[in-house]
């Protein structure tokens, strides 16, 4: 996640900048998605782009591109702050962050305790209902042939899903006590 902040007056010409940038992003091999989150409360200034890669090695290529040099070059005059950029990694991707961080200060994610809880709960509500309707299919074939039925359906479902459904639900106790939260 990255937060940039425009410099007043500029913010139209900067989000058509941004919007060429992430336009070359999604062009980039192994782009699985980018986003942009407007200032949320009056007076914030602060945007957050979401960039997601399927490997490191495809977002460390896109990093170090000249598509994305160039667009740092056009960018940069019409900024105000510096830029922050933050990496989520494993199940933190699953947690949505809160919209009202502090633009100076980095966005912490929720604890590990309470994430382990929360995946749990997603786990939990993803695998019952499926092994109650695909169960009878399943008891037919060999273990590792219905667990690789069964875990791309859950990781898909849990990633688009439940996990965002769940991470909305629980925001007030996942981010109580944490900046931006």
């Amino acid at each position: 996640m990255i937060t940039r902040v425009p410099r007043v007056g500029r913010e139209r010409e900067w989000e058509s900048l941004m919007e060429g940038a992430l336009r070359a992003a999604r062009a980039f091999p192994g782009n699985l998605g980018t986003l942009i989150l407007k200032p949320g409360r009056e007076g914030e200034r602060a945007y957050r782009i979401l960039v997601r890669f399927d490997s490191s090695r495809n977002l460390r290529q896109w990093e170090e591109s000249p598509q994305r040099q160039e667009v740092l070059k056009q960018l940069e005059p019409v900024e105000s702050e510096p830029v922050l950029i933050e990496r989520a990694i494993g199940l933190e991707t699953w947690f949505e962050p809160p919209g009202t961080a502090v633009p100076s200060q980095p966005m912490a994610p929720p604890p590990r305790h309470k994430m382990m809880l929360a995946s749990s709960i997603g786990v939990y509500l993803t695998i019952t209902p499926m092994l109650m309707v695909l169960g009878p299919v399943l008891d037919r074939l060999p273990v590792y042939v219905a667990t690789m039925v069964l875990v791309p359906i859950a990781v898909l479902l849990l990633t688009y899903v439940v996990m965002p459904a769940i991470t909305k639900v629980l925001r007030p106790w996942l981010y109580r006590g944490r900046t931006g939260g």
